[in-house]
């Protein structure tokens, strides 16, 4: 195969580095945005290289010339026609809501009944389906992730209009959603429940006694902490001691919570696997063992919404904000709240694509991360002609590299992709004193650096810790919540990091490009978020 756009001398660009991610993913968005990306973007990539290391931790790149004349592209469009954006907006829930609907209709038993036609028909709808969806939602991300294109042009606008060094404060106000996220959705259909069980006696009495006894006689005993391992797994299992005495209504209201939310955690691969309904049960004893108001916070989350939408009206009114421009900053913040609509769509298909990719690994006698290493164009082959190597499946999760540019699709092993790798190395200076990037949510806050990868690095997060991430993910929301600020590699101001800091009112830099690579645990920093700056103060 000739590589026509693989030496362009367009230097790579790190995209993202996902820690627990695979190539049936993967190859979703890489194929789709050199090839369908064009339609609505106006232009498509003209190369995206991803490399895979240890099984499913992936690295993605981009050309760093190629992905800001993508931006500016898409920018173009957005500056010529407002409208558009708000278009976009409606489209990624729709093709979102085709994607949720992909996933519903995939089998959950039985599919060793299925024929091999069958299963190859699910994977290949699910690719078509995903890849319709990624052509409108990674638009708002082309945009402005990876040069700040769309954030830089909102805030050249604000300082045409006076902002000076309210900047950043000015931003943030007018580029607050109108709407609530999935996130706040959640947050708040737990807080509703929380105010059921606290409004009657009996039932928080149930919760509390059951708490009380844990931390007594369990947790304090054995020096167990709130989001060690071991803490919530026992707290967990202890569940099954009250699910009898909860009131129907109450275990009603807990069920289509659970049903509704489940899969939040599962991430791409499922390796922290999904929650349970016991998971809720859990939460609850906490938040109510804990004395929590849950009415009090609801109406907390209420009144600071509708403060933030007041701000925001009278913002736009003192600088005069054009009816083009307020079109935009709309769009802007309702990106974020599409963001995670899309999200939560997504992760639900991919977790309802693993018992298919499970029985394809099955049906060819292959591991099932092998499975999760199968191109589209390479499963029907597989199924029906028994045309796939094991030995090659096998060496693509230890290593591997995924080239897609127009019209081309290639996996390499071995010394090749060893080559390949190597064109995307930088060398990072790790003498330095001060890391900038963009501010995710305005404030300051000083405290030492954890670094935050997974749901089982939580641990060691204390109150008041700086959480350092390469970017987050709702499995690490519980560490963020302690966070007295967050600073991430990666992310433009849509990202998961600046849409849950502004809903915690935690101070966030994102963007840093190189924070987590840099800091270590024990360092201490100094974040300046109306600045988008991260002083270090001490190493550890």
């Amino acid at each position: 195969m000739t590589l026509n756009t693989l030496n362009d001398k367009d230097p790579w660009v790190l995209g993202e580095d996902i820690p627990d991610c695979d190539l049936f993913f993967n190859q979703i968005w890489a194929s789709c945005f050199t090839n369908e990306f064009a339609e609505p973007a106006g232009r498509a990539y003209a190369k995206v290289m991803t490399v895979f290391r240890d099984g499913y931790h992936l690295w993605f790149y981009f050309g760093e010339k190629d992905s800001n004349e993508v931006a500016e592209t898409i920018l173009k469009k957005f500056l010529e026609t407002p409208d558009f954006t708000t278009e976009l907006n409606k489209q990624i829930v729709v093709e979102a809501d085709k994607l949720r609907k992909c996933a519903e209709a995939l089998p959950e038993e039985r599919l060793e009944a299925l024929s091999d036609e069958a299963l190859a028909d699910f994977h290949e709808n699910h690719d078509k389906v995903h890849t319709e969806y990624y052509r409108f939602c990674w638009v708002p991300v082309a945009v402005d992730m990876f040069h700040n294109n769309f954030t830089n042009a909102m805030k050249n606008y604000l300082e045409q209009k006076g902002s000076g060094e309210k900047l950043n404060e000015h931003f943030t106000i007018l580029t607050q959603p109108t709407q609530k996220s999935l996130i706040q959705q959640e947050q708040e259909d737990f807080l509703e429940i929380a105010v059921m069980i606290q409004a009657d006696s009996e039932q928080r009495q149930l919760f509390k006694e059951l708490f009380k006894l844990f931390e007594d006689q369990e947790a304090g005993p054995y020096g167990l902490q709130t989001h060690t391992p071991e803490y919530e797994e026992l707290l967990e299992k202890k569940m099954d001691t009250i699910r009898q005495k909860i009131s129907t209504t109450i275990l009603k209201a807990v069920e289509k919570h659970y049903q509704k939310y489940f899969y939040v955690k599962y991430m791409y691969v499922g390796k922290e696997g999904v929650h349970s309904f016991n998971h809720y049960l859990k939460e609850l004893t906490k938040f109510i063992g804990r004395n929590s108001d849950a009415k009090e916070l609801l109406n907390e989350k209420h009144s600071e919404m509708a403060k933030n939408m007041q701000l925001r009206d009278e913002l736009f009114k003192e600088l005069d904000v054009d009816d083009e421009h307020k079109t935009l900053f709309d769009a802007f913040g309702d990106f974020m709240v599409t963001k995670i609509y899309r999200r939560y769509a997504q992760i639900y298909a991919l977790y309802r694509m693993k018992p298919v990719l499970a029985e394809i690994a099955r049906r060819l006698g292959i591991s099932e991360e092998a499975a999760h290493f199968l191109l589209p164009s390479e499963v029907r082959p597989a199924l029906i002609e028994k045309k796939y190597s094991k030995e090659e499946l096998e060496q693509r999760t230890k290593f591997c590299v995924h080239y897609t540019e127009k019209d081309n699709e290639e996996v390499f092993i071995g010394a090749e992709a060893e080559k390949l790798a190597k064109l995307t190395e930088r060398e990072i200076d790790q003498d330095v004193s001060e890391l900038s990037g963009q501010t995710g949510c305005i404030g300051a806050a000083t405290g030492v650096v954890k670094k935050i990868f997974r749901p089982s690095d939580m641990s060691k997060m204390n109150e008041g810790d700086i959480l350092v991430s390469i970017a987050t993910d709702p499995d690490i929301v519980p560490a963020m919540k302690k966070a007295a600020a967050i600073v991430t590699d990666q992310g433009g101001v849509t990202s998961h990091a600046a849409i849950v800091s502004r809903e915690l009112g935690i101070p966030c830099v994102i963007g840093t490009k190189i924070a987590s690579q840099v800091l270590n645990d024990g360092d201490v920093v100094e974040v300046d978020a109306h600045k988008g700056i991260v002083k270090i103060l001490e190493k550890g």
